[in-house]
């Protein structure tokens, strides 16, 4: 008979212990009106649509790029890497959506009571299977994304603080990295808002590990750094 976790069995007990949240203080938010927690299996849903609406919306990635499929397979990195999510009130979420954004598609509903989820973060470490730019000593976080409809809401900025304060918490760990595209500007800002300093001699693209472009183009990742 299949083994079967308890219900309330810690989501991350597969990882990296270091990146495991047991031993970690409770995870808290230093964004007002934004809870950040660990993602459950009953978040992924959510968190693939805002996942690959905010790469739509933000232009950053066309519908058909085949690496649409690594956005939405929430449960694979969930396995391989620890996932957050930023969680508001429903209530934020009201308004009308952007032209590229299917309304409510699978989320619940603006106005509903309760909170949503309204961002999420991955954070992996050296050698770990998600990890693509981190070395000896650096805690790496990757597909920050923002539903569409809440950004610039401090979403993001928590869920960033979030990983900074993993990355104080982590023994032997004294910095934090990112890999970003150049058409990412908004983000660029909120990174150095943060503390974060691109370190362009780390820059590097697919072609430089092995990988074949999705979209059929080799664009160049930019790299930001921050000591903890």
């Amino acid at each position: 008979m299949p083994h079967e976790r308890p219900e309330n069995a810690d989501p991350t007990e597969d990882l990296h212990p270091a990146i495991r949240a047991a031993g970690w203080p409770q995870l808290a938010s230093r964004v007002p009106g934004v809870t950040v927690r660990d993602a459950r299996a009953e978040d992924h849903e959510a968190i693939a649509h805002l996942t690959v609406t905010s790469y739509i919306d933000g232009g950053h990635i066309d519908p058909e790029d085949e690496y649409i499929a690594n956005l939405q397979d929430v449960a694979t990195r969930a396995r391989q890497a620890r996932v957050l999510v930023g969680e508001v009130e429903a209530a934020a979420l009201a308004g009308t959506p952007t032209e590229r954004t299917a309304p409510d598609a699978g989320l619940t509903t603006p106005g509903a009571a309760g909170t949503v989820i309204a961002g999420s973060v991955v954070l992996t470490l050296p050698e770990m299977p998600m990890s693509e730019t981190a070395r000896e000593g650096e805690l790496e976080f990757r597909m920050l994304a923002v539903d569409p409809r809440v950004q610039r809401r401090g979403v993001a900025r928590a869920l960033v603080r979030a990983a900074i304060d993993r990355a104080e918490q982590l023994e032997g760990i004294a910095a934090v990295v990112l890999t970003t595209m150049e058409t990412m500007t908004g983000a660029h800002r909120l990174y150095e808002s943060e503390g974060f300093v691109r370190v362009p001699e780390r820059d590097w693209r697919l072609s430089d590990i092995g990988q074949a472009p999705t979209s059929g183009e080799d664009p160049l990742y930019w790299v930001y750094r921050r000591p903890v």
